[in-house]
């Protein structure tokens, strides 16, 4: 590898490098840059793959899924290009957090009447739950009053009354970290003046840089940067991200093909083709829905190229 930092940019090299067990404290620094108010202390990597909602679904693999010491739970997402129906998508995960506490409360129960014991009143009482995605890419708002300040670049939702903004629960949240809102360039570290602008600026422009920023002194930062270190990754780490950079690197490569050809330009039939062709090259599901901007229905509603 030329470059000194890992690209943190794509899901797959972000689970490679900020994921991995021991990372536990790194991961809860940058929740509480995001999150500053939950001052969360100790973390816990859960299994990132649940169970689709019915027998015949496929799982779902989080890139990041962890609980706080007392209970709350957080989904981490890096996305590195726009999808289509990215909101709700968002909302399709946060199901699975609220069903698993549900489902622990019918477990201790059940546990409890098996050892002969009282069992635990059951009632649909849910812990906080926030899914939080670093964007690689702007949302859309009705206006910049969706930002929080003083940085621009976050946007929080709750459930809350259209009226007067009365919270109607606190158990869902959503926190987007928009890195493409990012004022500084790759040249001006200096322009970054609150801990969200130097985190966002780290794992925008991290992997072309030669060493940490003198400014950027949060320890935080430091584990974020002394992590995503090539020489400090385990030779495993290594060896799974310099694959998953090189399948990342095929699909740019033919999105920008199919772009140029105006394949991705809303021409179903080709993009069609394109898919069918990558399905007998064996690429995955998820990489063809990139590469394509097909949804991953139409995608395995496609037989393989003759």
């Amino acid at each position: 590898m030329s470059a000194k930092y890992a690209n943190l940019l794509n899901d797959e090299t972000f689970k490679v490098v900020i994921c991995a067990r021991g990372n536990e404290g790194l991961v809860a620094g940058m929740l509480n840059i995001l999150l500053p108010e939950k001052k969360i202390k100790q973390l816990k990597f859960l299994d990132r793959e649940q169970h689709g909602l019915a027998i015949s679904d496929k799982n779902v693999t989080f890139d990041l899924y962890c609980t706080e010491e007392n209970g709350e739970e957080f989904i981490v997402e890096m996305q590195g290009a726009r999808q289509a129906h990215f909101a709700d998508r968002m909302i399709c995960y946060s199901t699975f957090p609220i069903r698993m506490q549900l489902e622990r409360k019918l477990r201790d129960r059940e546990e409890a009447l098996k050892r002969g014991e009282n069992p635990p009143a059951m009632n649909y009482k849910l812990l906080p739950i926030y899914v939080v995605s670093l964007l690689n890419f702007r949302l859309e708002h009705e206006n910049d009053g969706a930002l929080e300040e003083p940085d621009g670049l976050v946007s929080r939702y709750e459930i809350r009354n259209r009226r007067n903004g009365e919270q109607m629960t606190g158990a869902l949240n959503f926190v987007f970290l928009e890195l493409g809102r990012l004022k500084a360039g790759g040249n001006e570290p200096g322009k970054c003046r609150t801990a969200v602008e130097r985190l966002a600026w780290s794992l925008k422009y991290m992997h072309v840089l030669d060493g940490r920023p003198e400014t950027f002194e949060e320890d935080v930062l430091k584990q974020l940067y002394d992590s995503s270190e090539f020489a400090n990754l385990s030779v495993e780490q290594q060896l799974e991200y310099e694959e998953k950079m090189f399948n990342w690197l095929d699909v740019n490569g033919i999105k920008e093909y199919a772009r140029e050809e105006g394949l991705a330009e809303g021409k179903a039939e080709g993009r069609a083709e394109v898919a069918r062709n990558l399905k007998a090259m064996g690429l995955s599901e998820k990489q063809i829905v990139q590469a394509t901007g097909l949804t991953p229905e139409q995608v395995r509603a496609l037989g393989t190229a003759s």
